[in-house]
């Protein structure tokens, strides 16, 4: 009899939980900036954590061994640095919580990479994907219909109650009329918006052709247009017509590399936009490179970035108290240029890799995520799509570097 692997036990039931939103908060003092609370400086356990440290917890119970080699070598130095940033971080709780949930998330990585495999425990991994994309479609369809949350309960999986009169609440406005756009179990249209743009791409090149695959691809684009997250709609429509169009795949590669550098130039551009979501994105983004300029090597500390930001913006409009809108620039601001190097070439590596490889659902997948991760900060800050980050990375890297079970 095949012994049963209690850590691939839990890594399934990870990923079956990955969209949910249950959590305790601990507030302290150090989460407040000049009086108002920063939900990002709130030390939260979530469900995920703990599946991710009990995974972590049954690997060295079963003895696996973890060689530092490739690109476990360089997480693990990015990881160092951040260690050492968030030792030296003004508000350190808030930063230690935050990195030892990405120390988690990356050993979550390091898992499918040493130990899924691709043929066997691919199947049950793309069932469980189905079924969590049609779940959170359906919700998010549901939320649109009754202009709000369905169970209106955060004991509900965590779904955020809200409604129309919300304060604070993304609206959008369409021929006049006033639309809510879904949340799903996220915190924002935009988080649900990336999470499914994700899955599209994965239930269209990666999960197998069945009635319930295509009912879930259905419901999951509906879903996305619901959002009114026009970036990510943009990320994801250019992604599939250039795959399909240019004969040579590297182009896109090339092309999304050099778009990603251009928007981390935007501060230095001479023109001039209308748009309050793009001028808010262009503030946060210099005042990233501000913090980064006087704080180069180790940065503020992981997690914060929030607790400067004001202090760097340089604008007259209110006070914008948010990550800046680009992983890639808050990991420089955060954890200064070592970790932002470090970081470009495990992300730029895999990205390689899995295109070398001609592995074409990861190679669409991480061009959406480098386009998404380029113009918002939740695939880094937001414990869903971090989880979902970084289970691609380590499925990418499966792809890229070959089987290591």
């Amino acid at each position: 009899m095949k012994k049963i692997q209690v850590s691939k036990i839990l890594f399934f039931a990870l990923a079956a939980v990955l969209p949910v939103n249950l959590g305790k908060h601990f507030e302290f003092s150090g989460s407040y900036v000049y009086g108002n609370l920063v939900d990002y400086l709130v030390p939260t356990l979530y469900i995920q954590d703990i599946l991710a440290l009990a995974l972590l917890l049954a690997v060295i119970f079963e003895r696996k061994k973890i060689s530092l080699q490739g690109p476990v070598k360089k997480l693990s130095i990015f990881l160092g640095i951040l260690f050492l940033s968030s030792l030296f971080a003004s508000r350190i709780l808030p930063s230690l919580w935050f990195l030892f949930r990405i120390f988690l998330y990356s050993m979550v990585a390091v898992y499918a990479y040493f130990w899924i495999d691709i043929k066997k425990d691919g199947v049950l991994l793309q069932k469980i994907l189905t079924i969590q994309f049609l779940f959170i479609s359906v919700l998010s369809i549901t939320q649109f219909l009754v202009k709000g949350s369905v169970f209106d309960s955060y004991l509900f999986l965590g779904e955020q109650p809200y409604s129309m009169s919300s304060p604070l609440i993304t609206k959008e406005f369409f021929f006049g009329t006033t639309i809510l756009p879904p949340m799903g179990l996220f915190r924002h249209p935009n988080v649900l918006a990336g999470y499914l743009a994700v899955m599209l791409v994965l239930a269209i090149f990666w999960i197998p052709r069945s009635r319930l695959s295509l009912v879930s691809f259905c419901l999951g684009m509906l879903a996305l247009i619901l959002t009114f997250s026009l970036f990510t709609w943009a990320a994801l429509f250019l992604t599939l017509v250039l795959y399909k169009i240019l004969p040579d795949k590297k182009h896109i590669m090339y092309l999304y590399l050099f778009g990603a550098s251009l928007i981390l130039l935007i501060p230095f551009l001479p023109f001039s936009y209308d748009s309050a979501s793009f001028y808010r994105r262009d503030s946060l983004l210099g005042a990233s490179y501000r913090v980064a300029g006087e704080f180069p090597l180790l940065g503020v500390g992981a997690n914060n970035f929030t607790s400067y930001v004001d202090d760097f913006q340089v604008t007259d409009d209110i006070r914008f108290t948010q990550p800046v809108h680009n992983v890639f620039a808050l990991i420089l601001a955060e954890s200064g240029v070592f970790a932002f190097v470090i970081f470009l070439l495990i992300f730029f590596e895999a990205y390689a890799g899995v295109f070398r490889k001609d592995a074409v659902p990861f190679f669409l997948t991480m061009s959406v995520l480098l386009l998404l991760m380029s113009f918002d900060h939740y695939f880094w800050t937001m414990h869903q799509t971090s989880l979902l980050f970084f289970l691609i990375l380590g499925l990418s890297w499966k792809y890229a570097y070959g089987q290591r079970n």
